[in-house]
């Protein structure tokens, strides 16, 4: 057996390309962490902020390891920090999902005086109506009137759940992937002029978000709001903005079978109409499911790799 200190010399003289390091990163008054995967050799390199989706816990580590280490052996500094709430930052703020759940069905709930006295009236409405028709008749209104109400609950609550995420990705969110870029672009290992961003999911917003607010060299967003997209005007109208004033080209990417090909589609054509610079590409479907779709944008890397880095090489040069 090798004894570990020979080891541990071995892997710092002829270190494994792609092998994850944890950094931690001040984000106002919390301390936030991410991994970091570098190339072999001193550098400085290129580097990419990749935000993560929503995914709970340490789940975007499947992510990181299916792209960092491809990222490295490309030749570029892979950083994906943790925001408040997930991974390795849990303990710095509460997790993005439970505060919209929570959101949601506040709205729901401050929603039922309303929708009830609502529903009352119109149940009362229906019964002067129909009272002397038939008895099919009369519970296909009251049937149409139930659901009119419950409905109304729903999409109070799912208001709600958008307003909440879109507050919180455009600023604690985006303050630590502002925060990240900071610590990334004054280490020695990095050339400051050459940083990109990416994201899948709510990453992919993330992205957009960075690009309106930082100096990216370039941007990948892949999937970006294709879950929330037909149910969150508030999002479609904030990333369109976002893009619209972008500082960096944007190259959006999704399987055909995702849940949504709005956000794509409509980004891009935004930002041409800005004058901006972007770039769409709508992969074949991935899987059978809308979820398998969804996954591509980490899962897909063999298709999809050659497409972003001539993206990155092409915006990102020296």
């Amino acid at each position: 057996m090798i004894p570990v200190s020979l080891t541990v010399l071995v892997f710092l003289l002829f270190p494994v390309p792609g092998t994850a390091e944890v950094a931690s990163f001040p984000s106002g008054q919390a301390i936030l962490q991410g991994l970091l995967y570098k190339p072999v050799g001193r550098g400085p390199f290129p580097a990419v902020i990749y935000n993560h989706g929503s995914a709970r816990g340490m789940l975007s580590n499947a992510a990181f390891e299916a792209i960092g280490p491809v990222f490295a052996q490309r030749g570029w500094i892979f950083f994906a920090p943790y925001r408040r709430g997930q991974g390795l930052s849990a303990a710095a703020g509460p997790f993005i999902g439970d505060e919209i759940a929570s959101a949601r069905k506040r709205g729901s709930i401050g929603a039922l005086p309303v929708v009830t006295s609502v529903l009352v009236l119109l149940l009362a409405l229906v019964f002067s109506m129909v009272r002397k028709k038939r008895r099919w008749v009369r519970g296909t209104w009251i049937a149409l009137s139930v659901i009119v109400g419950v409905a109304g609950v729903y999409f109070n609550g799912t208001r709600a759940g958008a307003e909440t995420m879109v507050h919180l990705l455009e600023t604690d969110h985006l303050n630590d992937q502002v925060a990240a870029f900071d610590w990334l672009r004054q280490q020695d290992f990095v050339q400051s002029n050459r940083i990109a961003v990416a994201g899948n999911s709510f990453g992919g917003i993330e992205a957009v978000l960075g690009a309106e607010r930082l100096n990216y060299c370039a941007a990948i967003d892949a999937a970006g709001g294709a879950e929330s997209w037909r149910l969150a005007s508030l999002l479609k109208t904030r990333m369109t903005v976002a893009v619209q004033n972008s500082k960096a080209p944007i190259f959006f990417f999704q399987a055909e079978n995702d849940y949504s090909l709005g956000p794509s589609r409509t980004l891009s054509a935004a930002m041409k109409d800005a004058g901006k610079i972007s770039k769409v590409k709508i992969y074949p479907a991935f899987g059978r499911s809308a979820s398998d779709g969804h996954s591509f944008t980490w899962l897909g890397i063999s298709v999809w790799g050659d497409d972003v880095f001539r993206f990155l090489d092409e915006y990102c040069k020296n």
